[in-house]
């Protein structure tokens, strides 16, 4: 009996144990992607217009003022461009800092480390930035103003079809954003196969290229067979040999012969 009780004892003990465990794990698990979910900065203001609505926190003035003028201004063009039409304006966060960009990405797991180039994102139909003002290696004004159209695109790109693929959303925002490659840039690297252009990893989309080589598909896209076919693309609604009468491979083999005329030149 006495041995019976122990047992039980033991398990009883063994159980709590196991429970205040899961308790602290949940616990660590919930502060580490709450900021996540907080998208606001404390404190936010806000400047509103008819295309964007850009919240940032006090003292940021000069720098959410710059990031509502541009895409205010782009915005509207680029919803024309992609036949998007929706009477709710695009919802901006700007950070002063680019931990405070991080945290909302990744969590509070950016204590031990982030990726020192991110300096922008989407959620979904939300653009995250940094403030053109920040001080940042590798980037300056221009390049973070030309980042917030990218994600302002992706943001509308989700909205028209959430399961575009990662090439072609990013290609169709590079090309919309005039974020053009250097002419003879595909002279420094390996083609990208058609697997590439399938494969949904940000790294290796980035490793082989893919903002180059992605916007040079849409451009080539565009010039061969015209903007409404690539809207075709995007919406996702119809498959390649609906769209241009041939399969994706034959578009991809014709797209290899356009970067190779580049190449030799």
């Amino acid at each position: 009996m006495k041995n019976y009780k122990k047992r039980t004892l033991n398990m009883n003990r063994k159980y709590e144990i196991f429970i205040i465990s899961m308790c602290l794990i949940l616990s660590v698990a919930v502060v580490q992607t709450l900021p996540v979910f907080i998208l606001k900065p404390f404190g936010a203001k806000e400047l509103k217009g008819e295309n964007v609505i850009v919240y940032y926190r006090a003292g940021d003035e000069k720098g959410a003022e710059k990031i509502f003028e541009s895409l205010e201004k782009v915005s509207g063009e680029i919803r024309e461009k992609l036949q998007f039409k929706s009477s709710n304006p695009t919802e901006v966060y700007m950070y002063s800092s680019q931990k405070f960009l991080w945290i909302r990405k990744y969590g509070l797991i950016t204590i031990l480390g982030a990726p020192k180039w991110y300096i922008g994102d989407n959620r979904e139909d939300k653009i995250l930035i940094i403030s053109p003002f920040e001080n940042i290696e590798g980037h300056d004004y221009e390049s973070i103003i030309g980042a917030a159209t990218h994600e302002l695109v992706h943001t509308i790109n989700y909205q028209i079809n959430p399961k575009l693929s990662y090439w072609n959303d990013n290609g169709v925002a590079t090309f919309l954003s005039n974020q053009s490659p250097r002419r003879d840039f595909a002279k420094y690297g390996s083609l990208p196969t058609l697997e590439d252009m399938k494969s949904e990893n940000e790294k290796r989309f980035g490793n082989i290229g893919g903002y180059e080589y992605s916007y040079s598909y849409i451009d080539f896209l565009n010039n061969k067979y015209g903007w409404d076919k690539v809207l075709d693309l995007i919406r996702g609604s119809k498959t390649y040999e609906e769209i241009f009468s041939k399969s994706e491979k034959d578009v991809y083999d014709e797209w290899i012969k356009y970067i190779y005329s580049f190449i030799q030149k």
